[in-house]
C-alpha cells in the first residue's frame, strides 16, 4: 500500500475533529446570525427552567431537578457550541461579550437553581422567576436585534 493512501484515514479523522471544534463565520453579519440563534436556544433553555420554578408545587423534586439538569446542559452547549465560532474581525468581539455575558449568566442561574433543588428547594421562587424572566427578555431582545 502506498504511505499517502495509510496516512489519509487517519490525517481525514483529525481533520474532521479538529473542525468540528471551531467553525467559522464568513463575516460579520454572518457571525451575527450566529449570535442570534445562540440568544433563541438560550432563551428556551431559560423559560424551560423558569416553568420548573415557577409550577415547582405541581412536580416532585426528583422531577424538578432532571428539568433544570436538562436546561443547564442545554445552556452549557449553546456556550460551548456559540465559543467555538470564530468571530471574524474586532467589531464581532462587542456582539461575541454580550452574547456569551448572557448565556453564561443564564447558565449560572440555572446551576444555582438546580444547586437550591437538591438541597432543600429555591429559596426565593419568586425571585427566581423574576430573575429567569429578565433573563429571556434580555436574550429575547438579542436575538431579535441579531436576526
Amino acid at each position: 500500500m502506498i504511505p499517502s493512501v495509510r496516512l489519509a484515514p487517519p490525517a481525514l479523522l483529525a481533520a474532521l475533529l479538529l473542525s468540528a471544534c471551531v467553525s467559522p463565520a464568513w463575516d460579520d453579519d454572518d457571525y451575527a446570525l450566529k449570535a442570534g440563534k445562540t440568544a433563541e436556544s438560550a432563551v428556551s433553555a431559560v423559560r424551560f427552567a423558569r416553568s420548573t420554578v415557577a409550577y415547582r408545587d405541581r412536580m416532585t423534586g426528583p422531577y424538578a431537578e432532571v428539568v433544570l439538569t436538562e436546561a443547564a446542559r442545554d445552556l452549557s452547549s449553546v456556550n460551548d457550541q456559540f465559543g467555538g465560532v470564530q468571530p471574524p474581525s474586532d467589531a464581532s468581539d462587542r456582539i461575541r461579550d454580550e452574547v456569551l455575558r448572557l448565556t453564561e449568566k443564564a447558565e449560572s442561574e440555572v446551576e444555582d437553581l438546580l444547586i437550591q433543588v437538591r438541597r432543600d428547594g429555591v429559596k426565593d421562587p419568586a425571585a427566581a422567576v423574576r430573575e429567569l424572566d429578565r433573563l429571556a427578555s434580555e436574550l429575547s431582545d438579542f436575538a431579535e436585534k441579531h436576526r
